[in-house]
């Protein structure tokens, strides 16, 4: 068999890096990389895996294999499986260094508790400008209490992301929960909903940063809400593209800022409302919100129903649901923080929307009209703070020339402003790594992975990311309430999930050793929350299903078409070849003049020429014998036959610790349904064990399924991160190309030590 060619994925190795960049970080890993490509008498050990065990020069098959021959592109061949390596201790020496160098060199820039709960607290606590007003649209009177109940729902979800990442602490949420969990299908439809999410998010954090700039602004400077919002996302997108990251200190400043400023404001209105409750109490006599039986965006409600208490809490809790979003921001930058922080995190952020969004919320009712309320529910805390100011000016005797009170309205539009601004440089950054995490996982697709040559930057993701976010603006004309529906869908659908991988968590991995284990019924209680948040969502606004499921459907195809990219144009394939023979028969032209091309098979020398562009499923070609029209389909059949190849030739790896025949099968099939390859590499530490068994069991796998090829690597090494990295640089395969079974309380290393490979068997 021919060696095996580069692929793009190959350019993409742990922590997002190349072999070729990991091989430049130092003199010493060039020097190890080419100790290990001429260290396997001559021949490198990708190459000697590639290789089969069986002379296929012989007219015999292996004992035991199939008798059905494949067509070149469904044989990669059989594999090897005398294959033995001995790493040096010099080479393992040099990669335990670096490791250890990086290591030393990550913990020196770890995130502490407040850095990291500023990156996460901006997200989260932005909503708190514009939540208080949409949820008084749904509940009314209601608001404070459905924002408590919510505070409640976020305490049961402290734990449940507690337990779940910090049994699986590698960066990705949602993603990786369920990539460790279940199948890669599954990981990759909740990844859609989280990329909804953060497309929803930056438009809903622009739209209200520019509706709260306006407010700071002087009245004759009237700004165009739709054009400034495109503006604004224009300039976060053109300050990605150009390497701007997230800066922990300037999180933090920000985050400080933010926090004192809506102490301030609580404290105050607090103040405030102890003593006017008039205006209070009068809020709190109004109606019950009205239910919409039918609407439609953009327009007055047609239908409605007088509604009542159940109904203000039940929509009331529904909306209130969009304040807690960013909860999840913590999960996705996990391996930043130093160690013990990220429940700190969540306990922080949970303490702010438990404290500010109720009370905020109470003061609001203290110091408008109800109707103004629902009128400007984007720009609700300025216009208390105005009121708040003005009152704290007459009540001090402060003189007229301070206007206490426009002052505090511009501080805490400024505040928003920035704040919200931040959540929007929050969301390119959380898109970025999460469509860069999918591409490298081949989720989506690998151009994606092509950086900018002069900036560096995923240009791709980011302008993609920009132009989703557009589309949002003019579909929903920078309609807040609409925006903030399809937001819910999408975030809710990702808590949903959540708390599903956190159930599926304590049955498909029980042995994964974790820091705490939340109770069934705090699971499940949890789990029902969100469902019943996401259900008002959809009955409270069913007109926003349809532009959310475009959503869906767009991104979904990307995925969907990546995962079955194999199976389509094997389909086409099989069509051309249909139509082919039946050319062919037409025209009473047989190219060999005997064989049935339907019969899809090749011959044994097919086997060792696969590629080559003189045969097609076994027969040899006369091009000067075949008609035009046949030529041309017979060029289209060789091009898809090398293009299956090409999707197909990417090695896996699974690290087997026991000779455990059951265990292996799993893996394999795990392998086979949830990645495109036909390559699978069983790598053993032996440590001085006797391998004959597993080698056996191996082989018999190899024929057991003809269409992967299995081979078996002998390490004579323990089992170490080292050891890892040995294997990824000497096999060019990526650690995310690499599986694991689930480790229990004995296993020597620690979760996040496995660098990012792929937990997707037990033993349980």
């Amino acid at each position: 068999m021919d060696s095996e060619p580069p692929h793009q994925w190959e350019k993409v190795g742990q922590d997002n890096m190349s072999i070729e960049q990991i091989s430049n970080n130092s003199h010493h890993s060039q020097s190890y990389l080419s100790t290990i490509s001429t260290s396997h008498h001559g021949m490198g050990l990708a190459d000697k895996l590639n290789a089969s065990s069986h002379d296929w020069n012989s007219a015999n098959h292996p004992p035991g294999s199939a008798r059905k021959r494949f067509a070149s592109h469904d044989f990669p061949g059989y594999g090897s499986y005398d294959v033995r390596a001995a790493p040096m201790k010099n080479e393992i020496d040099i990669i335990q260094s670096r490791m250890d160098n990086e290591k030393e060199e990550r913990e020196s820039e770890f995130l502490q508790e407040l850095e990291a709960t500023a990156i996460s607290g901006n997200d989260i606590l932005s909503s708190t400008f514009y939540v208080s007003g949409l949820v008084t649209l749904s509940a009314g009177k209601m608001a404070p209490i459905c924002l408590a109940f919510v505070g409640f729902v976020l305490y049961l979800f402290r734990g449940i992301y507690h337990e779940t990442v910090m049994a699986l602490p590698v960066n990705g949420g949602t993603y990786n929960i369920l990539l460790n969990c279940t199948s890669k299908q599954i990981a990759s439809m909740a990844a859609v909903f989280a990329i909804i999410a953060y497309i929803t998010t930056g438009v809903v954090s622009a739209v209200d940063a520019i509706a709260y700039l306006q407010i700071s602004l002087p009245p004759e400077w009237e700004v165009d809400q739709k054009s400034a919002t495109v503006g604004l996302l224009f300039f976060f997108c053109l300050l990605t593209n150009l390497g701007i990251k997230e800066s922990a200190f300037f999180a933090k400043v920000i985050f400080v800022i933010h926090v004192v400023t809506l102490t301030l404001l609580a404290i105050f209105g607090t103040i405030h409302m102890i003593y006017n409750p008039g205006l209070l109490f009068e809020n709190l006599n109004t109606p019950y919100p009205n239910v919409p039986l039918q609407s439609s965006l953009g327009e007055n409600d047609i239908r409605y129903t007088e509604g009542g208490i159940l109904t203000a809490l039940f929509y009331g809790f529904s909306s209130a649901m969009l304040g807690v979003s960013g909860f999840e921001t913590s999960s996705q930058f996990v391996e930043e923080q130093a160690p013990g922080v990220f429940p700190k995190t969540l306990r922080n952020m949970w303490a702010g929307i438990m404290i500010f969004n109720p009370l905020l919320s109470l003061i609001s009712f203290s110091a408008l009209q109800m109707s103004e309320i629902m009128d400007n529910t984007d720009t609700i805390l300025a216009r208390t703070a105005q009121v708040v100011g003005q009152w704290i000016q007459i009540e001090f005797s402060i003189p007229d020339q301070y206007k206490l009170g426009p002052a505090f309205s511009t501080l805490v539009s400024l505040d928003a402003f920035i704040v919200l601004a931040a959540a929007l440089l929050t969301s390119f950054i959380g898109i970025n790594g999460l469509i860069r995490r999918m591409s490298m996982d081949r989720c989506l697709p690998q151009f994606l992975l092509v950086q900018n040559p002069f900036t560096g930057t995923d240009s791709y993701i980011l302008v993609g990311f920009f132009l989703l976010c557009v589309s949002q603006v003019l579909l929903f004309d920078s309609n807040i309430a609409a925006l903030g529906g399809v937001y819910c869908y999408a975030f809710l659908s990702v808590m949903t999930i959540f708390a599903l991988g956190n159930m599926l968590l304590k049955v498909k991995r029980p042995s994964l050793p974790r820091e705490i284990s939340v109770s069934w019924s705090h699971a499940m209680l949890g789990f029902i929350s969100v469902l019943i948040a996401l259900m008002g969502n959809i009955l409270g606004k069913p007109q926003l299903l349809t532009y959310f499921f475009v959503y869906v459907f767009v991104v979904g195809s990307l995925v969907f078409a990546m995962f079955q990219r194999v199976r389509i144009v094997r389909l086409i394939y099989k069509l051309l070849r249909r139509q082919r023979k039946a050319l062919r028969i037409k025209t009473g032209r047989m190219v060999d003049g005997s064989r049935d091309d339907d019969a899809s098979i090749v011959s044994q020398s097919t086997y060792n020429t696969a590629g080559e562009d003189d045969t097609i499923d076994g027969d040899t070609v006369d091009e000067e014998a075949i008609p035009l029209i046949e030529r041309k389909k017979l060029s289209c059949l060789t091009s898809l036959s090398k293009t299956l190849k090409k999707f197909q030739n990417v090695p896996f790896v699974f690290f087997c610790k026991h000779d455990d025949v059951h265990l292996l099968n799993k893996a394999i099939l795990y392998i086979q349904q949830n990645e495109q390859t036909n390559k699978i590499i069983i790598v053993h530490c032996a440590n001085d064990t006797d391998t004959a068994l597993l080698t056996e069991h191996v082989q018999l796998m190899d024929l057991l399924y003809p269409k992967t090829k299995i081979s078996l690597l002998i390490l004579d090494s323990p089992f170490s991160p080292a050891a890892i990295e040995w294997v990824s640089q000497a096999l060019k395969v990526p650690i995310n190309a690499m599986f694991i079974s689930c480790p229990d309380e004995n296993f020597a290393m620690k979760v996040n030590q496995l660098r990012g490979m792929r937990i997707i068997t037990s033993y349980d």
